[in-house]
């Protein structure tokens, strides 16, 4: 009997440790040159759209019609895939997107045309947000999903960084129409290497019957939401105030990233200072999404209140930076390290809210609602940035930005 038991404990303690650290699928890797490509081109619209005489109504417009783009994509793509039954035809589709279109803007002479290449070049792209995830589940066992999906953003985040590295580094040296080019050559890499790599696997997923992740990585280039796994809605009892909180939030959002780099190239900043200033904001929220996921706990909700303060605390610091001229560039860098800081809160804390407060039954149609309401209110918040900013200010819109996030911290705080 006793060796019984201990054959037991010893095949338990295998079936952990298997259960908790499974073996990495090497289709992951097939993401890095793409995300080296998507990561270090991320900064280049808004400073080409100001180079080829735009404003920042324009760079304003670009976004807002971009991430629309985004968001339908991701669920037209999401929903084919699931009809067809097959995964690698899209995410090989969103890889070769990019030396395509990042070509395509290099080609650009108007902003009108560079809108216009942006938009259609984010449909496409949106193939490689939902349906990798899908995949993603077909390849770990379902006890390791959660570790599954942190290790794919997690490859996929520090490739993301690594572009914007070589973006500061090859700044120096190229125009941005070279750096197109030379970004979408990088991303070739990733369309051979899935080809290859990625193994079809037609079996279907029940988007439905899939709980909300806390661990997931949204798209940095505009900070909208990229997990658009879910695509039903409904408004389960007792989230009604946290939507309305999210929209507000999320139209902060949009008043906030795609100004940012206009503000810095409006006050005589190079490339090279905006690409470190990403590179700040991008690093710090991929060094810290595990230690503050794994250190929540129950308490989501005083985690997403930290975050949305550490958020105002951005928001405020440029603000300074803009009324004390002399220290915008530090201030403006601690802004972009606060956003990066307190996303690693917001976006953990608040998928394991909805996961929790919505019914077992809801969670998947509740997340799809969280979906549509954060892009709406980055749409709207990008959309209307740019006549703002020309009306009234960079300061006066940052200001609406904090103001805004006053009214999801007290919703939240009800």
């Amino acid at each position: 009997m006793s060796q019984r038991v201990a054959v037991a404990v010893r095949n338990a303690s295998v079936a952990n440790r298997y259960r908790y650290i499974p073996k990495m699928p090497r289709w992951f890797y097939s993401f890095v040159p793409f995300k080296v490509a998507t990561g270090g081109s991320s900064a280049l619209v808004s400073l080409y759209l100001l180079e080829l005489g735009g404003n920042a109504s324009t760079v304003g417009l670009a976004f807002a019609l971009a991430s629309l783009a985004s968001m339908l994509g991701a669920l037209f793509w999401g929903r084919l895939s699931d009809r067809t039954l097959r995964r690698k035809p899209f995410i090989l589709l969103g890889f070769a997107s990019v030396p395509v279109f990042l070509t395509l803007m290099s080609l650009a002479k108007t902003p009108a045309q560079l809108i216009a290449v942006n938009t259609a070049y984010a449909f496409f792209l949106a193939s490689t947000l939902s349906v990798p995830i899908a995949l993603v589940l077909r390849s770990v066992r379902k006890h390791s999903w959660d570790y599954g999906i942190g290790k794919f953003n997690e490859v996929s985040g520090w490739g993301w960084v690594l572009g914007l590295v070589l973006g500061f580094g090859l700044s120096r040296f190229m125009t941005i129409p070279q750096l197109f080019l030379t970004f979408g050559l990088m991303g070739v890499p990733s369309i051979v290497m899935g080809e290859r790599m990625i193994r079809e696997v037609p079996i279907y997923i029940n988007r439905k019957s899939i709980r909300a992740f806390g661990n997931y990585v949204v798209e940095k280039a505009r900070y909208m939401p990229s997990f658009i796994l879910h695509t039903n809605f409904s408004l389960p009892e007792g989230l009604g105030r946290f939507y309305l909180a999210f929209l507000l939030f999320w139209i902060a959002a949009g008043l906030y990233f795609p100004q940012m780099p206009v503000l810095l190239s409006d006050n005589g900043y190079s490339r090279e200072i905006i690409y470190l200033a990403l590179i700040a904001n991008s690093a710090i929220a991929a060094l810290n999404y595990t230690r503050v996921g794994a250190g929540m706990g129950r308490n989501r909700e005083g985690t997403l209140r930290k975050g949305l303060m550490l958020r105002a605390g951005a928001f405020i610091a440029v603000m300074v930076g803009i009324f004390l001229s002399p220290a915008l560039l530090p201030l403006a860098f601690a802004s972009y390290a606060l956003a990066g800081y307190s996303w690693t809160f917001i976006s953990v804390s608040s998928t394991a809210i909805v996961s929790e407060k919505a019914g077992e039954k809801e969670k998947g149609s509740a997340m799809g609602t969280y979906n549509v309401i954060s892009s709406a209110g980055y749409i709207t918040g990008s959309a209307i940035s740019g006549a703002l900013i020309s009306s009234a200010g960079f300061g006066a819109t940052f200001g609406l930005g904090l103001a805004l996030l006053g009214g999801s911290i007290a919703l939240l705080r009800k």
